[in-house]
C-alpha cells in the first residue's frame, strides 16, 4: 500500500498539477452536477416539508377530519352529528386566507400591484375555542399589557367580540403591532376593521408559515368569510385507546350522505402530488448535468491516458503489472469524484436556497409558494443528501473511467518503444456507430409510444436519453465529415488559410477516437440547450395565441389577493354592482372557482354564466371541432366543459360524463367540449352559473365571482373608465382594475419567470462541456508536442499555429452544434408531445425559433474561437529545438 501511494503521487498528483486546467475542469463538472441534484432534491424536499410542517401544526392533535363531498357542508348537520362525541373530542372548523392591509405597505385601492409587493397572506381559523383546546394548544403570550397566560374563559370572552381577531407574537413584532391596536384584513374583496386582542407564542397553529397566521371565533370568522351557516370540516381528536382504523370504517357507516371522513394527511397528499410531476421534471433535468460530468470524468481519464502512453509502457516494462496501472487511473477519477463532490456539497445548499425561490414562482398554490420561500431560510444538508450524493458521484466516476483506465493497462511496453500509438494520421468511422445509433433512436421513439408511470413520463425521460446517447455515437461520423470538408473545400475557398484547414482538419481527423467523447458531451449540453430553447418558445408561442384568442375584455378585475388559480377569494356583491352599472360598461362576463375533491386529487370548479363567456369567445374550444356557436348551441342544461389537462389525465371527452361530488352526493354531468387552459395544470370543471345553483345552494347559495371581465362602449378610452371604477367601489375594497394590454403583460412576465430555473440548468451544463473543450485542445497539444515543433522547424508562424489550433476548436464546436441542433429537436418534440402532455396535460403548437438558433451558433462558435485562444498560444509557446532533443 506504501508503494502505491507512493506511485500514485508520483504518477497522478505531479501530472494534476502539470495539467491544472483540466484537472480543475473535470472537479468543476462534477462539483456543478451534484449541486444542480442535491438543489432540486433539497427544494422538493423542503417545499413539500413546509407544507407538511404548516398543515401539521394548525391540524395539532386531530385524528380525523369530517368533510362535505364537495369540501363544505350546512352547520346544521352538526345536530345529526352528535354521536361523534362517543369517540372523541369534537371541534367545527372555517379555514381560509386573508390578507394582512393595514400596517403593511399597500398601493391605493384598484392599483396593479404586483405579487410580492401586496399585503401579507394569512391563515385563518374559525374555532369554538372551548371545544377546540384539546385538540389544538394556543398559548396566548398575553391579552393585554399586563395579563398574561388568559384562562380559557377569557379566551372565551376575547373571541365572542365579533371585531377580535388573534394574531402570532411573531407577526405582531414583525408589523410593530400591539394589544388593541386595530388592524385591517382583506376577506375576499372586502377590507374588514378588526382589533387585535391578544398574541400567541410560537407554539402549535402559530407556528405555521412563519407565524402568518390568525384566530377567530367560529362565528365571527363565518361572518367575515361570507360563508354564514356553512362549515368547512369538522375535526376530531379519538380518545385514548380507540382504534383509528376501525373508528373510520364505523364513522363511514353512520355519517349522512354527503360528508366523507379522512385523514389529515390526506389534504397536504394531495398537495404534493399537485407538485410531483413538476419536480420530477426538474430532477430529470438536473440529471443532464450529472451525464456531462461523467462524460467530462471518461474524457479526464481518456486524456490523461493518451499524454502519459510513454509513461505507462515504462512503468509495464519495470513490472508494475496492469492492475496497478489500472487502479491508478481508477483512483484519479475516484479522488476527481470525491473532490468534486465534496464541492458539490458546499454549492448544493446556495444553489437550492435559489431554486426555492425561483420555484416558488411557478408552483400552483399559494400555500407552498409561501411556505417554499420561508422555507429557503432554513435549507440544511442532511445525511441522506450526502449519502445521495456519495452515493451517486463515486459510482457514475468509477464506471466513467473505468474503459479509459481498462485501455491505459492494456498498453504494450514494446509498443510505445516502438513509437506506436500516436495520434492515427487517418481514420475512418465504423459503420457500426451508425447502426447503433439508429438502434437508440428506434428504441427512444419506441419508448415515447407507453403511457406516463403514477403521473410521470419516466418513458418519455428514458428515451430522451437514449436520443442523446444515439446522438453521441453519431459524433465520429459527423466530426470525420466535417474534417474532410475543412481539409478540402473550405481549404480550397479560404486560400489564405488554407495551409491551416488542412492541418487543423487532419489532426482532429486523426484524433477522432480520443475526442470524440469530449465533444459528444458538448454536443449532449448543447442538445439540452437547444430543446429547452424550442420547447419554451413553442409554449410562449402557444400562450400569446391563447390570450389573443381569450383576452377579448377591455378590463379585468380580481381580488389584490387572489394570486393563485387554486386559491378562493371572491368580490364583494356591492362592488360587482358598482361596476356594473357604470355608464360605459356595456356587458361583464365573471368567474368563480373553488377546489372540491376528486378521487385522491383535487379539481378547480369553476362557474359562470356559460352564454355570455361564450358569446364574448372569451374559450379556445379544442373539442369537438365546431364553430363557437355550434358548441354554444349543443349545450345542455345539465352540461359541463373541461379543460384539457382534466381531458387528458382522465381520459375524458365530449359526449363522456365526469362524476362529481355535489351537496346530494355524487352526480354525472355530460362533457359538452374541452377547452385550452394554460392558466393551470390542475385540471377545471366549468359550469354554468344555474347548473352550479341546483347542485351546490346548500354550501354555496350565491358564487361571487372571482374575476370579471368588462366590455366597454366602442371608442370609449380604457384608463378613464379605469380609474372611474376604482373611485366608484372606494377605498374598502381590495380590487384592483387592469386594462388588457397589462394582463397580457404580466401573464408573459409570469410565463418567464416560470422557465428561470430551466435556463440555469441548461447553463450550468453548457459552461461545463465549453471547459471540457478547453481541456481537450491543451491535452490535444501535449500529445501533439513533436508535430507542433516540426511544424516550427519547418517555417510555421506562431500565427500560423494559433490559427490551426482556433480552427480546431471551432471545428468541434461546429460538430457538437451540428448534433445538439439535431438531437436537441427531437427532444424538443418529445418534450412537447409526450412529457408535457403527460406531466402537465398541455397541448403545445411545435414552434422552431429559427433566429434563436442562428444566434446561439454564432455565439457558440465565436465563444469557442475565444475559448481555443488559450491552448492556441500554449501550441505556439512550444520549444521545438527543446522537444526534438528529448524525442
Amino acid at each position: 500500500m506504501t508503494g502505491y501511494r507512493r506511485l500514485f503521487r508520483q504518477f497522478i498528483l505531479r501530472a494534476w498539477v502539470r495539467q491544472r486546467v483540466r484537472t480543475l475542469v473535470a472537479v468543476v463538472g462534477i462539483a456543478l452536477g451534484v449541486a444542480v441534484m442535491l438543489a432540486i432534491r433539497l427544494a422538493n424536499t423542503s417545499i413539500t416539508g413546509s407544507f407538511r410542517t404548516a398543515v401539521e401544526s394548525v391540524a395539532g392533535d386531530t385524528s380525523l377530519q369530517i368533510t362535505g363531498l364537495t369540501g363544505r357542508f350546512h352547520e346544521l348537520l352538526l345536530e345529526r352529528l352528535k354521536w361523534l362525541r362517543d369517540f372523541g373530542t369534537v371541534s367545527p372548523v372555517i379555514e381560509s386566507y386573508v390578507m394582512f392591509v393595514g400596517g403593511g405597505r399597500t398601493a391605493p385601492a384598484g392599483e396593479l400591484v404586483h405579487p410580492m409587493d401586496r399585503g401579507e397572506l394569512l391563515h385563518l381559523l374559525g374555532v369554538d375555542v372551548l371545544e377546540d383546546l384539546p385538540i389544538r394548544h394556543y398559548r396566548l403570550l398575553r391579552t393585554s399589557r399586563k395579563q398574561r397566560d388568559p384562562t380559557p374563559v377569557e379566551l372565551l370572552r376575547i373571541l365572542t367580540d365579533p371585531n377580535a381577531v388573534i394574531l402570532t407574537d411573531r407577526f405582531a413584532r414583525r408589523h410593530g403591532l400591539e394589544i388593541g391596536v386595530p388592524v385591517t384584513l382583506a376577506f375576499g374583496s372586502t377590507r374588514k376593521d378588526l382589533v387585535v386582542r391578544g398574541l400567541l407564542l410560537d407554539e402549535g397553529p402559530a407556528r405555521a408559515m412563519d407565524g402568518n397566521f390568525a384566530l377567530m371565533d367560529i362565528a365571527a370568522a363565518q361572518w367575515a368569510c361570507g360563508r354564514l351557516g356553512v362549515l368547512d370540516r369538522i375535526d376530531l381528536k379519538l380518545r385514548p385507546g380507540v382504534d383509528a382504523d376501525a373508528a373510520v370504517g364505523e364513522i363511514r357507516r353512520r355519517l349522512p350522505q354527503g360528508l366523507v371522513v379522512q385523514l389529515p394527511s390526506q389534504r397536504y397528499g394531495r398537495t404534493e402530488m399537485m407538485v410531483a410531476a413538476f419536480y420530477f421534471n426538474l430532477t430529470a433535468l438536473s440529471a443532464i448535468a450529472m451525464v456531462v460530468g461523467m462524460f467530462l470524468i471518461y474524457n479526464t481519464t481518456a486524456m490523461s491516458v493518451m499524454a502519459r502512453r510513454e509513461e505507462i509502457g515504462m512503468l509495464q516494462a519495470v513490472g508494475s503489472g496492469r492492475r496497478a496501472v489500472l487502479t491508478l487511473f481508477l483512483g484519479e477519477a475516484l479522488l476527481l469524484s470525491i473532490v468534486g463532490t465534496g464541492l458539490g456539497l458546499l454549492l448544493g445548499r446556495w444553489f437550492a436556497t435559489w431554486t426555492v425561490v425561483a420555484t416558488a414562482k411557478t408552483v400552483e398554490t399559494f400555500y407552498i409558494a409561501q411556505a417554499a420561500e420561508l422555507s429557503a431560510k432554513g435549507l440544511s444538508l442532511g445525511w441522506t443528501e450526502i449519502a445521495m450524493a456519495v452515493g451517486l458521484a463515486l459510482p457514475l466516476s468509477l464506471i466513467a473511467a473505468a474503459i479509459p483506465a481498462w485501455e491505459a493497462a492494456a498498453i504494450e511496453p514494446v509498443e510505445v518503444v516502438r513509437g506506436a500509438g500516436r495520434l492515427l494520421q487517418s481514420f475512418r468511422p465504423p459503420r457500426k456507430h451508425l447502426a447503433i445509433a439508429a438502434a437508440l433512436l428506434a428504441g427512444g421513439w419506441g419508448l415515447t409510444q407507453f403511457g406516463p408511470v403514477a403521473g410521470r413520463p419516466v418513458f418519455g425521460f428514458v428515451a430522451e436519453l437514449l436520443f442523446m446517447l444515439a446522438g453521441a455515437w453519431c459524433v465520429p461520423a459527423v466530426l470525420w465529415l466535417l474534417c474532410r470538408f475543412t481539409r478540402g473545400p473550405l481549404a480550397s475557398w479560404w486560400r489564405r488559410g488554407k495551409v491551416e484547414c488542412r492541418l487543423a482538419g487532419s489532426n482532429l481527423q486523426g484524433a477522432i477516437p480520443r475526442i470524440s467523447v469530449a465533444v459528444a458531451a458538448l454536443a449532449v449540453s448543447l442538445a439540452m440547450m437547444v430543446a429547452i430553447s424550442v420547447m419554451v418558445a413553442s409554449f410562449r408561442d402557444t400562450v400569446t395565441y391563447w390570450l389573443d384568442c381569450t383576452l377579448r375584455a377591455d378590463l379585468w378585475v380580481k381580488p389584490t389577493m387572489l394570486s393563485s388559480s387554486v386559491m378562493e377569494a371572491r368580490m364583494d356583491p356591492a362592488a360587482v354592482a358598482t361596476i356594473r352599472e357604470d355608464r360605459d360598461v356595456v356587458s361583464t362576463s365573471w368567474y368563480s372557482a373553488r377546489q372540491i375533491p376528486y378521487g385522491e386529487a383535487a379539481l378547480r370548479l369553476a362557474t359562470t354564466e356559460l352564454e355570455q363567456l361564450l358569446a364574448h369567445g372569451r374559450l379556445l374550444i379544442k373539442a369537438p371541432a365546431e364553430t363557437m356557436d355550434a358548441v354554444r348551441h349543443s349545450l345542455k342544461p345539465e352540461s359541463v366543459l373541461i379543460s384539457e389537462s382534466l381531458s387528458l389525465k382522465y381520459k375524458k371527452q365530449p359526449g363522456d360524463s365526469i362524476e362529481l361530488p355535489t351537496a346530494d352526493g355524487l352526480r354525472p354531468f355530460p362533457v359538452a367540449a374541452v377547452y385550452y387552459d394554460y392558466a393551470s395544470n390542475q385540471g377545471t370543471v366549468l359550469m354554468d352559473s344555474a347548473t352550479y345553483a341546483r347542485h351546490f345552494a346548500s354550501t354555496d347559495p350565491s358564487p361571487a365571482p372571482s374575476s370579471m371581465a368588462i366590455h366597454l362602449r366602442p371608442g370609449v378610452d380604457a384608463e378613464t373608465v379605469r380609474g372611474r371604477l376604482i373611485r366608484a367601489v372606494g377605498d374598502r375594497q381590495e380590487l384592483y382594475f387592469v386594462t388588457n394590454d397589462n394582463v397580457r403583460r404580466e401573464a408573459m412576465r409570469i410565463f418567464d419567470n416560470t422557465f428561470t430555473i430551466t435556463y440555469a440548468l441548461e447553463l450550468i451544463a453548457i459552461i461545463v462541456a465549453g471547459l471540457g473543450v478547453i481541456s481537450t485542445l491543451i491535452t490535444l497539444i501535449y500529445q501533439r508536442k513533436r508535430e507542433v515543433a516540426l511544424l516550427t522547424l519547418l517555417g510555421a508562424t506562431a500565427r500560423q499555429l494559433r490559427r490551426m489550433v482556433v480552427i480546431e476548436a471551432v471545428l468541434i464546436a461546429a460538430v457538437s452544434q451540428l448534433i445538439g441542433i439535431a438531437v436537441g429537436i427531437l427532444l424538443a418534440v418529445v418534450l412537447i408531445y409526450v412529457i408535457n402532455v403527460q406531466s402537465f396535460g398541455w397541448t403545445i403548437q411545435f414552434h422552431l425559433p429559427v433566429a434563436f438558433l442562428v444566434h446561439s451558433t454564432v455565439l457558440i462558435l465565436a465563444a469557442s474561437a475565444v475559448c481555443g485562444l488559450y491552448p492556441a498560444v500554449r501550441a505556439a509557446q512550444i520549444d521545438a529545438l527543446q522537444t526534438v532533443r528529448e524525442e
